[in-house]
């Protein structure tokens, strides 16, 4: 067995260079786009159905979540506790089976 240390880097969406950040939008809005989304139409019936969003409310939904990358725009695996879990106002961080808690 080898044990190393390494430092691993992750980012906000905004400090990503361009082709990450790119990345990351075309994948979280494929997500997004993927989801059925239910509102009631002028009739008052309730209609569910998929919708193409727009780069203002992906980057919103991105920006709003606080999602972290890695440099290459690949999404990290991270928990922000709210509310009143009992980790509240911590971020984990996953990685190859290991939590690390966000700063």
């Amino acid at each position: 067995m080898k044990k190393i240390k390494a430092e691993i880097k992750l980012y906000s969406y905004e400090e990503l260079n361009e082709d990450s950040k790119n990345k990351a939008f075309e994948k979280h809005k494929d997500f997004l786009d993927s989801l059925e989304e239910e509102y009631e139409n002028e009739k008052g019936e309730m209609i569910k159905e998929y919708i193409d969003h727009d780069k203002e409310t992906v980057e919103d939904s991105i920006n709003i979540n606080g999602y972290l990358f890695f440099s290459s725009g690949d999404i990290a695996d991270c928990v922000t506790y709210t509310g009143k879990h009992k980790k509240a106002g911590t971020t984990e961080f996953k990685f190859m089976d290991v939590v690390y808690l966000l700063d």
